[in-house]
């Protein structure tokens, strides 16, 4: 089957797509920020720890959207190449 086919059967998911090594990276330190700051801290080490998720949080939104939009474009690329490989 097609990509184009494909797609049209609901076999391909648009949302569904792979992440990155630096997207993991940044999931796994934010966790790892989540669980420390879940420990017994000060309030002052938990807003640090607050900053430094949200700071994080900032960059894992930035390397997902760029992941969605990488995956997203090989996808239109796989359909424009099906569409002109069937005109010929």
């Amino acid at each position: 089957m097609t990509t184009l086919e494909n797609f049209y059967f609901g076999n391909v998911n648009p949302s569904e797509y792979k992440q990155s090594k630096d997207t993991k990276k940044k999931f796994s330190t934010m966790t790892r920020l989540l669980e420390e700051l879940r420990s017994t801290l000060t309030a002052e080490q938990q807003k640090e720890k607050l900053e430094q998720i949200e700071n994080c949080q900032l960059s894992l939104i930035a390397l997902s959207e760029k992941d969605a939009f990488i995956e997203g474009f090989k996808l239109s690329v796989k359909m424009t190449t099906e569409i002109y490989a069937d005109t010929q």
